[in-house]
């Protein structure tokens, strides 16, 4: 697995997990442009669609889409960040048509968007009550280098400094 893994996407890092502690084998991060795409390639490499979760960091909404290999036994992780503002990305549910459902389940509680999306309505909560409900208070929302389980970076550019640890939190350590 390397930056060449997808032919019509470059990630914006490619990382190596390590299964025993993560239940992934590659974690790949994503610019949500590029989201529909590699999803496709995921489909012709003879991998499906197990779940699509979200949740709330500092930096903006982390989406993960897990994905199980059919012909072998790999698990692969594609994430991508959604702003706060505007917590927006498109849908994959054109190519995987299980995550009709994942998405309304994110949309229902983060109130994210999936662009293009043919039947975004709420799945669990009713429609005229609350929603984005599990939505943080900016104050206790956790950095994503601070929670995810970093591997060996197979692949990264260099514009993307997500993971990177902040001199802030290197400071909390300390302290």
């Amino acid at each position: 697995m390397s930056d060449t893994f997808f032919k019509s996407v470059t990630p914006l890092m490619v990382e190596k997990s390590e299964f025993s502690k993560t239940g992934i084998d590659y974690s790949i991060f994503l610019d949500s442009s590029d989201l529909t795409k590699a999803a496709s390639e995921m489909m012709k490499k003879d991998f499906y669609l197990e779940d699509v979760s979200a949740a709330d960091f500092a930096e903006g909404y982390l989406l993960t889409y897990h994905f199980s290999g059919y012909s072998k036994s790999e698990r692969i992780a594609l994430r991508v960040v959604a702003d706060h503002d505007s917590p927006e990305v498109p849908t994959i549910s054109t190519v995987f048509h299980g995550a009709d459902w994942h998405e309304r389940e994110c949309f229902d509680f983060f109130g994210i968007r999936f662009t293009d999306h043919p039947n975004l309505i709420p799945l669990l909560l009713d429609p005229d009550g609350a929603s984005a409900v599990l939505c943080k208070e900016e104050k206790d929302r956790k950095e994503i280098a601070d929670l995810i389980i970093s591997g060996d970076i197979v692949f990264k550019r260099d514009d993307f400094s997500l993971l990177d640890k902040s001199e802030s939190a290197d400071e909390n350590v300390e302290a």
